[in-house]
């Protein structure tokens, strides 16, 4: 797997000048709705996020650089990334022709036969469901 790379530290010091020291996490993608900003003053934590995913796109440039606060970071991170991310690796996969290990599946003649654990025994009596009322 390839190293993550991060922002220089010029680009981090351009970003958090262009946020004005607030949240740049805007919309969905950050768990806000849709158009709306984050608001979080950066003095708390700061975080330096690829709005591109860095695997995607390869590019650590200002563009690509948005300076969010901690909660905004963590949100994009666990329900944004990681899913694009994963899914990223497994359109690869396809691609190479390299499949999910899971069930084998044998020809229908290689398959054992199922063992019917009542075969020779008389049928069992039915069960009543009701008392029958005289």
């Amino acid at each position: 797997m390839a190293n993550r790379r991060e922002f220089t530290k010029k680009t981090q010091r351009e970003a958090l000048k262009r946020s004005g020291m607030v949240c740049e996490a805007v919309g969905a993608m950050y768990g806000l709705d849709p158009g709306t900003r984050c608001k979080t003053d950066l003095g708390y934590g700061v975080e330096f996020d690829h709005i591109v995913l860095d695997a995607n796109s390869k590019d650590n440039s200002l563009e690509n650089c948005a300076a969010v606060c901690i909660k905004c970071h963590r949100w994009k991170t666990a329900n944004h990334d990681i899913p694009m991310a994963a899914k990223t690796v497994r359109m690869e996969d396809r691609a190479k022709g390299i499949k999910k290990p899971g069930k084998q599946h044998f020809p229908k003649s290689a398959k054992p036969e199922r063992r019917d654990p009542n075969k020779g025994l008389p049928p069992l009596p039915r069960r009543k469901l009701y008392e029958e009322r005289p």
